[in-house]
C-alpha cells in the first residue's frame, strides 16, 4: 500500500527535464556570478550521481522489507535525473560539468562500502534527504539566476518527498518492533550524511540551519514518541558533517 501511494505522488508531482525547464533561458553571465553556489550544485550532482552504488548496497540491507526496496526503486530514478539536469546546467553554464571518469572513481573507491543495519540506513537516508530538501530551497531563493532557482525548487521538492516515505517505513518498522525507536535515536545522535561517502564537505547554503535542525527534531519526536532534546545544533551542524561526507 505505502508504495503504491508513494508512486501515485510520484507521478502527480513529476516534471519533466525537456519541457518543464527552459534551456533556452539560460543565462550563463548571471550564472557564472556565483561560482560558491555552481560549486555547491556540481558537488550535489556528485551525490546524485553515486546512487546507482548506494541504491543496491540499501536494497542489500533492506532485502525482506518490501515496500523500502519498492520505494528505493523509485527513490534511484530520480536521484540520478537530480545529477543529469544538475550536470546539464553546468554543461549549458559551461561551469566544470562532470565527467564519466569522476564519477567512477567515486564508484571505484566506494566498492566495499556496506551497511548492516536497516533502521539505522533509513535514519541516516531519512536525515540526509530533509537537509538537502533545506538547502535546495534555500539555494533556489539565493540563485539570481531564474533557471538554476526553478532546478533547485523541482529537487527540493522531489527531496521533501524522499525524506517523508524514509519517514514512513520507519514508523512501519517502529509499530512493528518498538524497539527500532531506540536505534532512530541512537542513529539520529550519531548522525553521517550519506553524502559524505562522495565529497568532504557537505554543499549547503546556510551552516548550522536552525531551521532546519529544529523541524528535525520535531520529525523524530513525532517518530519516536520521545523528546530530542539532546539533538541540537552542535551535533547536528553542517561543521561536523565534513568529518564524517553529504549525500543525496
Amino acid at each position: 500500500m505505502l508504495y503504491a501511494d508513494y508512486l501515485s505522488t510520484a507521478e502527480m508531482q513529476r516534471w519533466i527535464l525537456d519541457t518543464d525547464i527552459d534551456w533556452n533561458a539560460v543565462d550563463r553571465r548571471l550564472a557564472l556570478e556565483q561560482p560558491d553556489l555552481l560549486d555547491r550544485v556540481r558537488d550535489s550532482a556528485l551525490i546524485e550521481s553515486f546512487f546507482p552504488l548506494f541504491t543496491p548496497r540499501a536494497l542489500d540491507v533492506l532485502w525482506d522489507d518490501v515496500a523500502a526496496t519498492a520505494v528505493f526503486s523509485i527513490q534511484l530514478y530520480e536521484s540520478y535525473k537530480h545529477f543529469h539536469v544538475f550536470n546539464q546546467y553546468l554543461q549549458c553554464v559551461d561551469y566544470r560539468p562532470i565527467d564519466d571518469a569522476e564519477i567512477v572513481e567515486i564508484r571505484r573507491r566506494n566498492q566495499g562500502l556496506r551497511y548492516d543495519c536497516p533502521t539505522e540506513l533509513l535514519t541516516r537516508y531519512m536525515m540526509s534527504e530533509h537537509f538537502a530538501a533545506h538547502h535546495f530551497f534555500k539555494d533556489s531563493r539565493q540563485a539570481r539566476e531564474p533557471v538554476l532557482s526553478r532546478i533547485l525548487q523541482l529537487v527540493g521538492r522531489d527531496e521533501v518527498r524522499h525524506a517523508q516515505f524514509a519517514y514512513d517505513l520507519l514508523d512501519m518498522r517502529i509499530r512493528r518492533d518498538p524497539r527500532q525507536a531506540d536505534v532512530v535515536i541512537r542513529s539520529a545522535r550519531d548522525f553521517e550524511h550519506i553524502g559524505l561517502a562522495v565529497v568532504s564537505e557537505i554543499p549547503v547554503a546556510e551552516k548550522n540551519d536552525f531551521t532546519a535542525v529544529v523541524t528535525l527534531n520535531q520529525k523524530i519526536e513525532r517518530l519516536t514518541g520521545r523528546r530530542m532534546g539532546a539533538l541540537s545544533t552542535s551535533e547536528i551542524d553542517h561543521e561536523h558533517q565534513p568529518q564524517s561526507a553529504l549525500e543525496t
